[in-house]
Formats: C-alpha cells, sequence, structure tokens
C-alpha cells in the first residue's frame, strides 16, 4: 500500500476504535444509571449493553475489512 492510503487506513482505524469505545462508555454507563441502584452487578450491566457496542464493534470491523479490500483492489 502507498503511503497515503496506508496514512488513511490508519486514521480510519483510529476512528472506529474509538467509536467502539465512546458507544462502550456510553451504553454501559446508561444503562448502569438505571440498574445500579436495583443493586445490579457490573458484568450484568456489560452483559445487557453486549448486544448494541457487539453489533457496532462488528460493524467497525467490517467496514475496516471492506476499506482495506477496495484500497488493495484499486492499486
Amino acid at each position: 500500500m502507498p503511503e497515503d492510503r496506508e496514512s488513511r487506513a490508519r486514521l480510519l482505524a483510529y476512528w472506529l476504535f474509538s467509536t467502539v469505545v465512546i458507544v462502550f462508555a456510553s451504553i454501559t454507563v446508561y444503562i448502569a444509571a438505571w440498574v445500579r441502584p436495583l443493586g445490579a452487578p457490573l458484568m450484568t450491566i456489560i452483559m445487557a449493553g453486549f448486544p448494541i457496542w457487539g453489533t457496532v464493534a462488528l460493524a467497525a470491523a467490517i467496514i475496516y475489512a471492506a476499506y482495506s479490500f477496495f484500497t488493495r483492489r484499486r492499486s
């Protein structure tokens, strides 16, 4: 990969990873705000948010793989 495409791929990976981290934190805090006063343990809160942030992580991986595939195909 040329240096320009490689730097774009690294930037995309950075933004996708940052998005996953932000979604994980915000969903976990939102769920915890509702169920923590009821006595729910942390693992229950994380497992309750798994469908949402798991989907976001999977989408980020698919986007990165597709971007990598199409940029290699173009060159």
